[in-house]
């Protein structure tokens, strides 16, 4: 991931991009189907101390990857 200002003087936005922000934002796509407010990947649900109460989801496709993402839902 690669986080800064991207753009010109005349307009200047701070923007995240890479893999891992796509994935991010192609998971939240994901809560109006799966009817949640929160959905994380497996690798987030990993990389969490203290025992993430989590509940698997089916592994989804999501666009920009050729392999299924874990897919976990929060209470």
């Amino acid at each position: 991931m690669l986080a800064g200002n991207v753009g010109s003087d005349d307009r200047l936005s701070y923007a995240l991009v890479g893999d891992s922000v796509n994935v991010a934002s192609r998971i939240q796509d994901l809560t109006k189907e799966a009817g949640t407010d929160v959905l994380v990947s497996g690798t987030t649900r990993a990389r969490l101390e203290g025992g993430l109460c989590a509940r698997a989801a089916p592994a989804v496709r999501v666009r920009g990857r050729s392999a299924e993402v874990e897919v976990y839902r929060l209470p």
